[in-house]
């Protein structure tokens, strides 16, 4: 092997389900094993969301210079390279090859090819019966080249339905790449503690999500091991070919990259094709998400989908979120608000572009799966907190937020949606201080037990009063939540007072 290229991938050849494939290949190839068998005049187009090459995103963001791709082949085939972009696709080079082939394409025509496309591909033709694919390999020449260590840092509660699964294919990634390990926050302190190598589990109180994947920051930072947080949630099905594109990704950054938060979709786990989500963005009054919807087996929308939001208030979810160590330890840590938001404020906090790439992504379950009334609560307070620290907001923003709400569910005359918002509201008037005297897993249950019932029109008078009183002191509150922020989570000492933990400077 050429010296001057370093791999960056493999294809990705192997969908985990048959319903799956359409985000893998398309054509008429068969499985055997860990190939795709052909036979004379049938097709496989790798021009998909785990296969395509985002071009023009690797030439953007990374040092890529030289690119080559290496084909692993038994049997004749035609390979057809052709671009994509959002309003066509197009063949700029054919290929005839009897077994492996190579292909190298310098700095020159990588630039010239980018200027008309987002993406590039291959199709494989095949001119012999049983002509056998077994791999393409993408390799690049890179003029800087990062030493990076990734800790995927899981939070969970009594989700070892999708977490055990998960943990055996992760063991099966540390196996093949040392420069990842995994660490589990059991918020539900139902899997034991363990201290490998590559898997640490530690208990921790049921402070939420924000509890948990910060108890995960705060160990990531002061074991020092890692220079990339992967934050993830416990309930995803995840492709490990999608940690190979992120590792390579993050190791050929330009510099001026490093800091930056990097996100990976949302994939609808009841329709795998369908994107819920990739970045999204706080638009002053409610979190809007960009590419929901969008079919992936779709070229144009997979084109499409290269350009995520760049607005000011852009945010990664924690499904996936790849946080830097540096940057943590320029930002601080996230709020101590249970869950729900402290993704958004963490994102926003940071300030950078979001970064994010087809073929990094996992399955989860959509949100509209996953709201109850007591989330709701979080849901509301947590949301109109964010509007004091989203850029461009303020007095008449947050307002317009409340009255959104309570319209909506005064129209549908939703009085336990209404005392919940009630509840909120009146809770965020503490500011932060009020909402962490109580202990979060305490809060949680208070905020379940809380009752729901009652008259409707008193439940709306209630929550305006609430709204008005924060408006009008608006300015103060939003002195009070951004001072906390200053002096409470730019170092661990809050944290490690709230989450109510002892030990030594290694574990809390």
């Amino acid at each position: 092997m050429d010296e001057r290229f370093l791999k960056m991938y493999d294809s990705a050849l192997k969908p985990l389900t048959e319903d799956r494939t359409p985000l893998y290949f398309s054509g008429d190839a068969k499985a055997d094993g860990e190939n795709l068998i052909l036979n004379s005049g049938g097709g496989a187009d790798f021009g998909t969301y785990f296969n395509a090459f985002s071009l023009k995103k690797w030439l953007n963001f990374s040092t890529l210079e030289d690119l080559k791709i290496s084909f692993k082949l038994a049997g004749k085939f035609q390979v057809d390279f052709y671009g994509m972009n959002q309003i066509k696709e197009e063949s700029f080079l054919q290929v005839e090859t009897e077994g492996d082939f190579e292909k190298i394409f310098f700095g020159g025509e990588l630039a010239d090819l980018a200027k008309k496309f987002d993406m590039i591909a291959f199709r494989l033709t095949a001119q012999s019966d049983s002509a056998k694919i077994s791999g393409a390999t993408w390799l690049g020449k890179f003029g800087t080249v990062h030493d990076i260590k990734l800790g995927i840092t899981i939070c969970t509660f009594k989700r070892e339905k999708y977490l055990l699964p998960n943990l055996e294919k992760l063991a099966a990634l540390t196996k093949k790449n040392p420069d990842f390990s995994v660490m589990v926050i059991d918020n539900g302190q139902t899997l034991g503690e363990k201290h490998e190598e590559k898997l640490q589990i530690l208990p921790n109180r049921n402070y939420g999500g924000s509890g948990g994947f910060t108890r995960g920051i705060i160990e990531q930072v002061n074991q020092g091991k890692n220079t990339h947080i992967i934050l993830s949630d416990d309930d995803t099905v995840i492709e490990l070919a999608a940690f190979d594109r992120l590792y390579s990704f993050l190791k050929f950054l330009k510099p001026e990259y490093r800091k930056n938060f990097f996100a990976g979709a949302m994939l609808n786990l009841a329709a795998p094709l369908e994107q819920v989500e990739n970045t999204a963005y706080w638009n002053k009054i409610m979190a809007k998400s960009f590419g929901a919807n969008f079919d992936l087996a779709d070229k144009k929308i997979l084109c499409k989908n290269e350009y995520p939001t760049k607005d000011k208030n852009a945010y990664a979810g924690w499904w996936f979120c790849v946080v830097p160590v540096e940057s943590v330890k320029e930002i601080g840590y996230p709020l101590p608000i249970f869950i729900k938001g402290d993704d958004m404020e963490y994102g926003i906090r940071r300030g950078m572009e979001i970064l994010t790439l087809n073929g990094v992504g996992v399955w989860h379950d959509a949100f509209v799966n996953k709201f109850n009334p007591a989330i709701k609560y979080f849901a509301d307070r947590n949301m109109l907190l964010v509007q004091h620290f989203a850029r461009d907001c303020g007095r008449f923003y947050f307002f317009a937020g409340c009255m959104a709400r309570l319209g909506r569910r005064t129209l549908y005359l939703d009085g336990e949606a209404l005392k919940v918002l009630e509840l909120a509201l009146k809770d965020l008037n503490t500011d932060l201080e009020g909402i962490t005297s109580v202990p979060s897993d305490e809060k949680f249950t208070q905020v379940r037990n809380y009752p729901k019932t009652g008259n409707v029109f008193v439940a709306f008078f209630r929550t305006l009063f609430y709204c008005l009183k924060h408006c009008l002191n608006y300015d103060e509150h939003d002195r009070q939540l951004k001072e906390f922020v200053k002096v409470n989570l730019s170092d661990q000492k809050f944290w490690r007072e709230f989450l109510k933990k002892t030990g030594g400077d290694t574990f809390l």
